[in-house]
């Protein structure tokens, strides 16, 4: 079996870009590390790539449209590094990324955004999709002009996409569940949805509940809420709530919303309220530190990114199999001390 560019990089413990730019001789990093990494490729008997090599000599390019609901989103600006990261990586050989941002889950305007992108004479697209019938259309329409699409961090049904990178998001559910068994297996708890439009937040809501009702008998639902991963309406949310359900003391936060949910918590109860939530953006960070969240569960945003765009190349240059394809990160589970 071929050695690859990732195991080096593991081995060697740099990243993938790092690899690349020393086998390629590209810059950017000290004499000596290049040394180093290209010793290590030779022991591991590395042979670059003969198709990647001769579309770089051919200078032919490969144009990748990013859409994302990144707009007041924290969790994607890591998604976004990696991302950039793999373009600047690759660019050697012929790789252009055309990112395109949004802000909410307005199904029209997404459809807008990716008719723009297509517009631009994009080879491929990569995207965030809502999980909407008008969406999975465009996917089969850009498929059928020859247009190949990737879904990042949340998938869709029914539509010709060929290949998801992202995490297990039903698994992100059992495992939030486990959590809350391990806090409190008799608590009376609020779920806080993101998006409804998002299939990775149904998944991790179907795979709370299914584990919850199978292994957690006692725990009792009081209600849930959509905030659409906005803050201020998570905050008003919580607040009615919490009056309506004074025995509320666990709060699951499927997506958005954490700053406004923690908030509205320290103002309007005296009781212990835990919380269990995802990703490890700046302000959970600090919601930790402050005591108001219990456990977050991350899926590797960055690692995304970076793989999306790897995959989009592999593709072009043929190195990676035609049918459609999953790529799963694991589920990360970390609770206070892992950051401090």
């Amino acid at each position: 079996m071929a050695v690859t560019i990732k195991e080096i990089a593991e081995y060697a413990n740099v990243s993938r870009g790092t690899v690349d730019r020393a086998l390629h001789g590209r810059g950017g990093i000290r004499p000596e590390v290049e040394k180093r990494i290209r010793a290590i490729a030779d022991s591991m008997g590395y042979k670059p790539n003969s198709a990647a090599k001769a579309l770089s000599n051919l200078k032919k390019k490969l144009n990748i449209g990013l859409l994302l609901p990144s707009i007041h989103n924290p969790f994607f600006a890591d998604l976004i590094l990696g991302a950039q990261e793999a373009q600047r990586a690759l660019a050697d050989h012929g790789v252009e990324l055309l990112l395109v941002e949004m802000r909410g889950y307005d199904i029209e305007e997404q459809v807008r955004r990716i008719d723009w992108l297509v517009s631009q004479k994009i080879d491929m697209l990569v995207l965030t999709p809502f999980d909407d019938s008008r969406i999975a259309e465009k996917i089969n329409e850009l498929t059928k002009q020859g247009i190949e699409v990737l879904t990042v961090n949340s998938d869709i049904c029914n539509s010709d996409r060929v290949c998801y990178v992202g995490i297990d998001f039903e698994r992100s559910g059992h495992i939030a569940a486990g959590l809350l068994g391990l806090i409190n297996h008799r608590a009376n708890v609020l779920i806080v949805n993101g998006s409804p439009k998002l299939m990775s937040h149904g998944q991790r809501v179907r795979g709370f509940m299914d584990t919850i009702q199978s292994r957690f008998p006692e725990v009792r639902l009081v209600a849930t809420v959509v905030c659409n991963d906005d803050n201020f309406a998570a905050y008003d949310l919580l607040r009615q709530k919490l009056q309506d359900h004074p025995d509320i003391d666990m709060v699951y936060i499927v997506g958005e919303g954490i700053t406004g949910v923690c908030a509205a918590i320290s103002e309007f109860t005296l009781h212990q309220i835990d919380v269990i939530c995802f990703d490890d953006v700046p302000h959970t960070k600090e919601l930790f530190e402050e005591g108001k969240i219990s456990a977050t569960i991350c899926q590797q945003p960055y690692q995304q990114g970076y793989l999306v765009v790897q995959q989009c190349y592999n593709r072009f240059i043929g190195s990676a199999s035609r049918e459609n394809a999953v790529i799963e990160l694991e589920n990360q589970i970390k609770i206070r001390e892992s950051f401090y």
